[in-house]
């Protein structure tokens, strides 16, 4: 891991008097080819993603320029994207033949960025439905096949870890009062014991609200803080308290948004699931260095990749437990919004 700072100083210098000097700058000078990788894999995750762009010089309207495809994106034909899984006793280095998996990313077109200033059509983005194997290290390269570039990165994978509570059989998604509050108290591991793979750095609860939509399934997302892992080993339990008053503004809100429509609580399937999301340390570290600036600082630009600029690393997502029962006072509470139950 690397903290690189790319800095671009103007300085002009005028000198009253006997000496004078003039100074010229090219911004253009000197070019070396840039490679922009954003890659997280999820071990559950039915597809894995890459993204990987390039940086660019030209003369005329940078702002011009970003807007072209391919200022900002490689041609199908002119890179290579593959990840190769090592055993952690096999990694020294990174021989690709003795690898124990190889996984080859296709390219595809298949999705729009919103528009802003930079291009914003069809966008290029590298893919695999290959399953990832928890026990292997897996190793990034970015092969240039026109200019013989190349980029590296590696990570392991989010270890398994477990939501505990609430446990969901005989009490179901309810609250406790505590401090004249409802409370529900959200547990979970952090990292089941044996697992393999690397623990989790960060973790973020979430409550997804599932219900039906005229005649159609479809839920919101109710999310709430990260939470920093203080553990560096297994089944150490995590917990937070997520306040009953936080749910349900969420669920007004956010289903008031929404047009109007014809909406009923699920029946026999979960109707509130609690996701438990978790970040490996590079993943942690790359949110943090990109938070909003607090300070007249000069933050640097974070990046784990080799010959190159951005983030490989790993999360989960899938991390759940579901709940079918709920109290009547919840059900009323939210019949009472008029958004549609």
């Amino acid at each position: 891991m690397k903290y690189k700072f790319f800095i671009i100083v103007l300085v002009a210098i005028s000198l009253v008097g006997l000496v004078s000097c003039e100074v010229e700058f090219n911004p253009n000078d000197d070019w070396t080819e840039t490679t922009i990788v954003y890659g997280i894999l999820d071990q559950d995750a039915d597809t894995n993603f890459i993204r990987v762009q390039k940086c660019f010089l030209g003369d005329g309207n940078y702002i011009q320029f970003a807007k072209e495809k391919d200022s900002i994106y490689y041609k199908q034909d002119e890179i290579e994207v593959s990840i190769y899984g090592f055993y952690d006793w096999e990694t020294s280095g990174w021989d690709t033949t003795n690898a124990k998996q190889t996984i080859r990313f296709n390219y595809t077109e298949t999705y729009s960025k919103p528009d802003g200033e930079f291009y914003s059509g069809t966008t290029p983005i590298y893919f695999s439905t290959t399953k990832l194997n928890p026990e292997f290290t897996y190793y990034l390269i970015v092969r240039n096949l026109r200019t013989g570039n190349i980029v590296t990165s590696n990570t392991k994978l989010v270890a398994d870890y477990k939501v505990t509570d609430p446990s969901g059989i005989a009490f179901g998604f309810n609250y406790s009062s505590v401090y004249f509050a409802n409370v529900l108290t959200c547990k979970w591991t952090s990292m089941s014991t044996s697992a393999k793979g690397e623990i989790a750095r960060s973790f973020q609860p979430c409550i997804r609200f599932n219900f039906m939509e005229n005649g159609n399934p479809s839920y919101i997302n109710i999310n709430f803080n990260s939470v920093v892992n203080p553990y560096n080993d297994s089944d150490r339990q995590i917990t937070y308290h997520i306040f009953e008053t936080d749910v349900l503004f969420q669920i007004k809100n956010k289903i008031q948004a929404r047009p109007s429509a014809s909406r009923s609580f699920m029946i026999d399937s979960p109707t509130f699931e609690i996701y438990v999301y978790g970040a490996s340390e590079s993943l942690k570290e790359y949110i943090d260095n990109n938070s909003p600036i607090v300070s007249l600082t000069e933050k640097p630009v974070y990046t784990n990749i080799e010959n190159g600029i951005g983030i490989f690393s790993s999360r989960r997502l899938h991390i759940k437990r579901g709940y079918t029962q709920w109290t009547d006072a919840l059900e009323s509470i939210i019949e009472s919004y008029g958004i549609g139950f």
